[in-house]
């Protein structure tokens, strides 16, 4: 017995194959703030202060140091496709580092190529909660109701 394929069920299955790849465009995500270079070169070290900082730029994302003299901005582009796992297209740090008086000291600018030199700290602290066995999580509730509860 023989199948005789049809050019509308030859279109059909062309069509399809071409939705199934159409479906399969790359998904771009924006996360963080880029001030821009024309913010950035609004900043002036030795005289711009933290008030003015926040003005053009929001409220730090993170703050170091014991005084908070450390911001940081950070922004970064990641692209996925289908199923894939995400890949970091490009990503912009700015640290902002500032004297005790609040006026900036030091802009120092870190893009994707050069951001190997920021030492992420990866500990983790993982809670485990308390572990309990199948007997006490079948009896462990005996005794904790009482009639007051149940109205």
């Amino acid at each position: 017995m023989y199948f005789l394929i049809t050019r509308s069920v030859i279109k059909s299955m062309l069509l399809v194959s071409i939705l199934f790849l159409v479906n399969c465009s790359t998904i771009t995500e924006y996360n963080g703030f880029n001030p821009g270079s024309d913010v950035l070169a609004k900043l002036e070290k030795g005289s711009t202060t933290k008030s003015k900082v926040r003005t053009l730029f929001g409220e730090p994302p993170v703050v170091q140091g014991t005084k908070g003299n450390t911001w940081i901005y950070f922004s970064q582009k990641t692209e996925k496709l289908a199923f894939l796992e995400p890949k970091v297209v490009s990503r912009e740090i700015i640290f902002l580092i500032f004297n005790n008086n609040g006026i900036l000291k030091v802009v120092e600018q870190y893009t994707i190529k050069n951001s190997r030199i920021i030492d992420i700290n990866s500990n983790k602290v993982v809670s485990g909660g308390r572990k309990l066995t199948i007997l006490q999580q079948i009896f462990g509730n005996i005794g904790n109701f009482s009639a007051q509860n149940l109205q």
